[in-house]
């Protein structure tokens, strides 16, 4: 059994690999460049439009929800939706939220992008290359984020306690991967361009 599972292993992690490295041969500048664009068009709609973020502050008189905190307690969900009044609720759940929903594929694709373009420089690819995978965790997180908002919206006032406890854990995740793809893109972008620096003429 033991060898069974040390070759589905072997097999995942070399499905992995040709996964990981497929991306670093077909990103272009670019590429990179149109998802850049993407990113910025839909970053603003979402967030300064009236058809997103910008439209439910009207509504709701500037209250936050709960996609910008960095973890809350069932009380404090249930204060902060109660805050939101019931046409911001309406809005947060079926105009907001389904927009939200396609722009952590969107940012996956921008810092993708950003980080194959970087490790394409890196002597050490073969262990960094594992941080493509940050985008992808990142965006997961704001998936599952956003399905315990949406469940805990639709059960108002009585907030299922599983969709809170989910909303808030993802949330958390959320933030710490997408700093740490930062984090990273930075690293990166320093050492590519110290190592360019560094090539005689």
């Amino acid at each position: 059994m033991l060898r069974i599972a040390i070759g589905v292993m072997h097999i995942n992690n070399d499905k992995q690999n040709k996964f990981l490295f497929k991306i670093l041969r077909h990103i272009t500048w670019k590429k990179a460049v149109f998802f850049t664009l993407m990113f910025a068009v839909y970053y603003l709609m979402i967030n300064y439009s009236d058809i997103g973020g910008a439209g439910l502050i009207k509504l709701s008189g500037g209250t936050k929800i709960l996609d910008m905190e960095f973890g809350f307690s069932y009380d404090k969900a249930l204060s902060m939706l109660t805050a939101l009044n019931a046409e911001g609720r309406s809005f947060y759940l079926t105009r907001l939220l389904p927009l939200d929903f396609p722009f952590p594929f969107i940012y996956m694709l921008f810092f993708n992008g950003l980080i194959a373009l970087n490790l394409k420089h890196a002597s050490n690819v073969n262990r960094t290359k594992y941080l493509l995978l940050l985008p992808a965790f990142t965006m997961l997180s704001d998936w599952i984020e956003n399905i315990g908002i949406i469940v805990s919206l639709k059960n108002y006032p009585d907030l299922p306690a599983w969709a809170v406890t989910t909303a808030s854990v993802s949330g958390m995740l959320k933030t710490i991967f997408l700093i740490c793809g930062i984090i990273a893109i930075c690293a990166l972008s320093l050492a590519s361009a110290y190592g360019r620096f560094r090539k005689p003429a």
